[in-house]
């Protein structure tokens, strides 16, 4: 017989015991009950009597004082709360058990594997006993597995046994005592638990034969103990059971049958979040139903309301559901009909690229090539954008654009009257990812004046960032989470937006009966082929969560719950994704899908090392990556924190807060005339490594620097030249550094970037013509990491002048 058995395993459990068995025992908590939360220690937020800090404390001083007067290791809860309350009475104590009881009740359900393991060995005659280690007595355990389970599972059982009423636990012979009770040979036993050292160790060592339930694998543990985590992190309620966790069941049982990783990663990571919206959206649109009469239109809006969609077909649509095909850039466009629109468009996303900025303003392509051109370089662009700023300020144009604006708003319209054909007094609710529901502000007016009807976003994550007033809520938004947090979230929601949409290009215009017409897909046929097993995972998790193993006599959590879940699930892959998850996504592109053909990598992992070298932390702050906590998974966990902390709590620390080790070098400035001595500040960066930074004069010189001085080794990571600009932490694609040469003078490069500095003067020096080819100011960039440091630094600032001197006049 083998030792471990996975929990969807259990039914067939009896089907590896030995001959002749006449008893199936049963751990409790964890193996047939189970809790909504991550820990015990969970529960206790719902107590009032005592806080969550106070409860722990009462046991432990109970457990202490026990092995100490009495040399019993076990207690029960009489004598938990005697210590957590030692000035209360009686009835006091008694009051406060009792709700902890009702909480254990509330919070407890039976685990339906285990459940139909125990009818089975019923029907074969056998006796269920449960050996459990806990703080409750056998009544009171027996009671609450009624009062959470339900009578018939309570029914299954023939006796129960508590290490607080014997004082001894399962590994000190609670175990044996269970079976003289029940007068049964150990060999005819077969013992089932959670715990390795109590369950399955303990039993061994009595010869009885037991298997050890693996509830969860390591990467599972891991995973939900970092959804905890986030959890906290993102603030958890004050008062009321913390870290819920309803998926946990459904995990347990499936999780190890799921064998493709890519499928593995919707069921477990963004299954849970979208049947949470799921449940949301329809409780919703019950909502809205009985508040306001009429039909509720539910309107998918493709391309990222893809998923929810096929999530919400596979637990059954309502009368009235639709996708329709609204992006930013054709909402934008229809949305340019007044005055006030233009103008407040034309001010807001001055700066776009021009080419990209004109297909928004409704420019054919050919006024574009005319006004605009392909502009290449900086300056090009800069001119290229001037004169679109110019054509657009003209009133010609205004009115051009938006006569074309009325008539791709009437097409729009088209579109959404063949999807759902709405009626005065109906709700259209559209249902989309998020994040501001920026095509809802553009066409919620338009929709509801169009179809005299109202209008209602329904996101799975809501932040606006205006107070539009309109109709306008998210699963995860300010009612229930803070602002900071919301804002940490959208940071990160390009790669939810790739795992969420559809094999089709973005829409781009409609016919005149609505049809929509679309730019050609950008997305790689690998890229699809993953996402799509991704979302047949989180497929079979919303069928899975219709029906999850959980036999409870009532659920009072379900609602919170499942938010708090997507919440906490949701944040933990968005900053702390595991590298099995990463390498379902390491692939994916972003399509930015604003009227641009540009496509961007989710993540790149050879960028975040080299600019965490340059920047360290300070590279977070501000960075515009797409999915930069993936950037970082390869870095120890106080750097990833580090990261989740800031973005979470918007925290506007500077790069000296960050950053406040440095070393001084040395440093020159010489031209054709004189020979400028001073010292460069390098700073702290990361694992080890300094940055300095100097700031290119327009006046053409020579730069030295003396790392002699201060290291006999170093390894150098790289010297470029960058704007200065990126310092604010815009650290994007178009301002990359820009590799510069360098000469190394009594130096020794013995491998790649590991130098030996021969003497105290040994310099690194940058020449006027690598250093000054841009019309930008700019800084120069090195970055090192000492290896070792020069046991007698002397000093040769006068000698080493005097040549860089002679060499320059030279």
């Amino acid at each position: 017989m083998t030792d471990t058995i996975l929990p969807h395993e259990l039914p067939m459990a009896l089907e590896r015991a030995p001959q002749g068995l006449e008893v199936l025992s049963l751990d409790c908590f964890d193996t047939l009950l189970w809790r909504d939360c991550h820990a015990p220690t969970d529960l206790f937020g719902e107590l009032d009597a005592v806080s969550i800090g106070q409860r722990i404390v009462g046991e432990k001083h109970a457990r202490k004082a026990e092995s100490t007067l009495r040399k019993r290791s076990e207690v029960g809860l009489a004598e938990i709360y005697t210590h957590a309350m030692p000035n209360a009475d009686a009835s006091e104590r008694a009051a406060a058990i009792a709700a902890e009881l009702n909480a254990e009740a509330r919070a407890c359900f039976a685990f339906e594997p285990t459940v139909e393991l125990m009818r089975t060995a019923k029907a074969a005659g056998l006796k269920v006993i449960i050996v459990s280690d806990t703080y409750l007595d056998s009544e009171q355990l027996a009671q609450l597995i009624a009062k959470a389970a339900g009578e018939e599972v309570a029914g299954l059982i023939d006796r129960v046994f508590a290490s607080s009423e014997v004082g001894i636990s399962k590994s000190q012979g609670l175990l044996v005592k269970a079976l003289k009770a029940v007068r049964c040979n150990p060999q005819k036993v077969l013992h089932i638990g959670d715990n390795v050292k109590a369950d399955f160790e303990s039993a061994r060592a009595l010869n009885v034969p037991a298997l050890h339930l693996v509830q969860f694998g390591e990467t599972a543990k891991q995973r939900l103990r970092f959804e905890r985590a986030s959890e906290q992190i993102a603030g958890a309620r004050a008062n009321g059971i913390r870290a819920l966790q309803p998926h946990r069941a459904l995990m347990s049982r499936d999780e190890p049958q799921c064998v493709d990783p890519s499928e593995a990663l919707g069921y477990t990571v963004l299954g849970p979040v979208f049947h949470a919206y799921d449940q949301w959206l329809r409780r919703e649109a019950e909502m809205l139903k009985a508040e306001r009469g009429g039909k509720v239109h539910w309107l998918f809006m493709l391309r990222d309301g893809h998923l929810p969609h096929i999530v919400h077909q596979a637990s059954g649509e309502p009368e009235s559901t639709a996708r329709v095909e609204i992006s930013r850039y054709t909402a934008t466009a229809a949305s340019l009909t007044t005055r006030e629109a233009y103008e407040r468009h034309v001010a807001l996303e001055h700066g776009l690229n021009p080419s990209t900025l004109a297909r928004q303003m409704l420019f054919t392509e050919e006024e574009i090539t005319a006004i605009v051109g392909e502009p290449q370089s900086n300056a090009e662009k800069s001119d290229s954008a001037l004169r679109l700023l110019v054509e657009l300020r003209k009133g010609q144009r205004q009115k051009l654009t938006r006569r074309r604006a009325r008539g791709f708003a009437q097409r729009l319209i088209a579109h959404v009257r063949s999807a759902c054909d709405p009626q005065p007094g109906d709700t259209l609710m559209l249902v989309d990812l998020g994040y501001n529901g920026s095509a809802q502000n553009r066409v919620d007016t338009m929709l509801a004046q169009a179809f005299d009807v109202h209008v209602a976003g329904r996101y799975l994550l809501c932040r606006e960032l205006s107070a539009t007033g309109l109709d306008k809520t998210g699963l995860i938004d300010d009612r229930h989470f803070d602002p900071q947090f919301l804002e940490a979230l959208c940071g990160n929601v390009a790669v939810l937006e790739q795992l969420a949409t559809c094999e089709m290009g973005s829409v781009v215009d409609y016919s005149e009966t609505g049809e929509p017409i679309r730019k050609a897909s950008s997305v790689k046929g690998r890229q699809s082929v993953v996402r799509d097993a991704v979302q047949d995972g989180v497929v079979r998790f919303a069928k899975a969560a219709n029906d999850p193993p959980v036999m409870r006599a009532r659920n009072i959590y379900d609602d919170t719950a499942w938010r708090d879940a997507a919440a906490s699930v949701l944040s933990r892959f968005m900053f702390f994704p595991q590298p099995h998850e990463l390498d379902v996504v390491k692939s994916f592109e972003h399509d930015v899908n604003l009227g641009s053909e540009r496509m961007v990598p989710l993540f790149d992992a050879d960028h975040a090392s080299a600019a965490m070298k340059r920047r360290g932390l300070f590279y977070m702050k501000g960075s515009q990556r797409m999915f930069l906590p993936a950037e970082l998974a390869k870095s120890d966990m106080s750097t990833r924190l580090s990261l989740m902390v800031q973005k979470r709590f918007g925290m506007g620390l500077s790069y000296t807060d960050q950053a406040p080790q440095t070393v001084s070098i040395p440093a020159f400035f010489l031209n054709g005339r004189e020979v400028m001595t001073t010292t460069v500040e390098a700073r702290a960066t990361h694992d080890g490594y300094f940055a300095a930074r100097i700031p290119i004069s327009e006046t053409p010189y020579t730069i030295a620097l003396q790392l002699g001085a201060g290291f006999e080794w170093i390894e150098l990571a790289s010297v470029s030249r960058a704007s200065i600009e990126t310092l604010s932490g815009e650290d994007t694609n178009d301002q990359l550094p820009q590799p510069t040469k360098v000469h190394l003078d009594q130096m020794h490069e013995h491998a790649s970037g590991i130098l030996e500095c021969h003497e105290p003067s040994a310099t690194l020096t940058i020449l006027p013509d690598q250093a000054t080819q841009s019309t930008q100011a700019q800084m120069l960039e090195l970055v090192f990491r000492p290896l070792v440091e020069r046991k007698q630094v002397q000093s040769s600032l006068a000698r080493l002048g005097d040549a860089l001197r002679k060499r320059n006049v030279a």
